[in-house]
């Protein structure tokens, strides 16, 4: 409401409605340029309605892309904020200029002896997760005006905005010769002052100066990877080639991607349906180790993933036992007497270990041996409604039994796998029996623009319950906005702290500097005695939170396994291919600062307190691992 009041004294001051009694001519309107820009915005990125975060819209300033500097970033003086009507996919926005803005002025004529005059601007949605209505540091444009080449982030068209206080100021009128926005080879025009429109969509470009402009905030990077209509064969060719270029970590995983190409080709060629080609794609998959390459088919889960036995979780431990964890009541599994605690000796006549390490991955590829094992575990017993499976195991008491059984609709086990980044709050804490505080982050991919709040909430409050340590649980945690987790990391680490720079593809078969990921300042701050709990599914946005714990000495890592070990960055890899089969594969490299090196991607973040997985241990009714936490934490290790 606020805003809204704020929004509407700006549009009342400057259409006059309050101020001279007689309101200027249709030419004299136009003459001083536009005062209100509107227009509608869509998302395709699938990704973004699934994070319920609220959106915000903005003048923003250009200047960083302009001149090529991707650490700018605009001061609090320069946002003007605008209305939405809609939500993060799609929606209609409305931005009031101000008479005078308080951009960074650029110039354009290429004369070092004339100060520059002229502010560039694009209207810009983002998420809005740090607390209030504005673009706070860390909150990053989601969509602009200006429309950007993908692989470049050059300009190549869309509208902007301009502003000069006087008439005659040089700005470019075309591409010029390259095809792209604000390079030396672009002609000029000459700037009326005050506001103006550049639509860059036409050559030259036109300039626009009606009270009142309409555009589109349009999507650039991150907008969906259609391939739905071509052939398999085309959507295939298109898919390996952006990939190809756009993948980051092809040198750390020693990829060979003329043989990756001489492998799955043929096999396209012969893919006579869509469960054929998903399955082809699942492979090539496969292929790159990265738990970040994940697939939505529906044909495969129809076909191979729906049916399930009722063993709704296995474990293997560090002696290599599958050793079942949690049955389904009234399933086929219980009522062949299987019950938690046995051990799967062998599955359809294979030795159980080699069964698992042979499944196939059909929801998403691994980045790391630990990671692998853990998928596996999810889906090796399940299979096609109605299919059979033979299974021998060993109960505590050492009795080995035999059964075929036959599979029902189940996908609980996936769910158990998969589902604690899904459903749930998002936050949850509490104070131990131990006196210990204790915070529960399942993900940060949900509620997005309210999971920060909680957990500075949940924070508080433990603080002042003055608890003499705090356990956070991120296990199971596989990411989501990296902002927010970063955002969330703020509270224990007492400044703002460069975590990582992000490169991506840039179009020559090189990869260019795009940016960097920070841990913020946020409060309350803590520093007291800090754990936190990791898994195998304890990645990518997770995966970053962790190691900058760690990488600031901040907090004690404690684990069975090391984190899942995938960091790379997911908004511009998003894939739709023939018989709708989704698909998402990374595209930005975060790597050190410093060393320049990959951070963490097939290895994870190892912890310091490594938590032995025994059959023990895994059929204990204790959390073993919180306990280790607590210990280490009590016993001032």
């Amino acid at each position: 409401m606020k805003r809204m009041a704020l929004v509407l004294v700006i549009v009342f001051v400057t259409l006059g409605i309050v101020g001279p009694a007689s309101a200027p001519s249709r030419a004299q309107e136009t003459a001083a340029g536009p005062r209100l820009i509107s227009g509608s915005y869509t998302t395709t990125n699938p990704i973004y309605p699934t994070i319920g975060a609220q959106t915000g819209v903005l003048l923003y300033d250009l200047s960083g892309l302009v001149q090529r500097d991707f650490d700018f970033q605009p001061p609090d003086e320069t946002q003007v904020l605008g209305t939405l009507d809609g939500d993060i996919a799609s929606g209609e926005f409305t931005i009031a200029l101000p008479e005078i803005p308080e951009g960074q002025p650029l110039d354009f004529d290429g004369d070092a002896t004339t100060p520059p005059a002229v502010q560039v601007f694009a209207a810009a949605t983002f998420i809005e997760f740090r607390g209030d209505e504005r673009m706070n540091r860390g909150e990053m444009p989601l969509d602009l005006s200006a429309r950007l080449e993908r692989l470049t982030f050059r300009i190549i068209g869309g509208h902007i905005l301009v502003w000069t206080p006087d008439e005659g100021e040089p700005f470019p009128a075309g591409f010029g010769a390259d095809g792209v926005a604000f390079t030396a080879d672009d002609p000029l025009l000459a700037l009326p002052a005050g506001w103006s429109v550049v639509s860059l969509e036409t050559e030259p470009f036109t300039l626009l100066r009606e009270p009142t402009v309409t555009f589109p905030i349009v999507e650039s990077f991150g907008s969906l990877n259609d391939y739905s209509d071509m052939s398999y064969l085309d959507a295939w060719e298109t898919l390996f080639r952006r990939t190809a270029e756009t993948y980051p970590f092809s040198t750390e995983k020693a990829l060979d991607w003329e043989a990756i190409y001489a492998e799955i080709t043929p096999l396209v060629k012969r893919a006579a349906n869509d469960l054929d080609f998903h399955l082809i794609i699942t492979r090539f998959g496969n292929l790159i180790p990265d738990t970040h390459i994940g697939y939505v088919s529906l044909p495969v889960m129809q076909n191979f993933l729906l049916g399930g036995v009722g063993i709704n979780r296995l474990t293997v431990t560090d002696e290599g036992e599958v050793v079942v964890v949690e049955v389904g009541r009234r399933s086929a599994a219980s009522e062949a007497g299987i019950r938690a605690g046995d051990v799967l000796v062998e599955v359809d006549g294979s030795p159980a270990l080699q069964a698992l390490d042979e499944t196939p991955l059909l929801l998403t590829s691994a980045s790391t041996p630990h990671s692998r094992r853990y998928l596996q575990a999810a889906t090796m017993l399940q299979g096609p409604v109605g299919s059979s499976v033979g299974l021998t195991w060993r109960t505590p008491a050492g009795q080995q039994r035999s059964a075929t059984l036959t599979r029902k609709a189940d996908v609980n086990a996936i769910l158990a796998a998969f589902g604690a980044s899904v459903f749930g709050d998002p936050v949850e804490s509490y104070v131990l029996p131990s006196g210990l505080g204790y915070i529960r982050v399942s993900s940060f991919s949900q509620e997005v623009s309210q999971a920060g709040a909680r957990f500075s909430a949940a924070l508080r409050e433990l603080t002042d319950a003055g608890v003499p340590g705090i356990v956070l649980d991120l296990r199971d945690n596989s990411g989501g906005l990296v902002q927010l987790a970063m955002d969330m990391a703020g509270h224990f680490t007492g400044d703002y702290e460069r975590l990582s720079d992000l490169y991506y593809a840039d179009g020559t078969g090189d990869f260019a500097y795009r940016g960097f990921i920070e841990v913020l300042l946020s409060e309350p701050a803590y520093d007291g005695p800090l754990a936190v709990l990791v898994n195998e599914m304890t990645g990518s946005a997770g995966d970053l939170f962790v190691y900058a714990l760690q990488h600031e000495g901040r907090a004690l890592i404690v684990g069975e396994t090391p984190s899942g070990g995938f960091t790379g960055e997911v908004g511009d890899g998003q894939y739709l291919l023939p018989g709708g089969l989704q698909m998402q594969i990374p595209t930005g490299r975060p790597t050190d600062p410093i060393t320049g090196q990959a951070l963490i991607e097939g290895t994870g973040v190892l912890p310091d307190v490594r938590v032995p997985r025994t059959w023990e241990s895994v059929i204990s009714p204790q959390d073993e691992v919180l306990q280790a936490a607590e210990a280490a934490l009590l016993g001032g290790e």
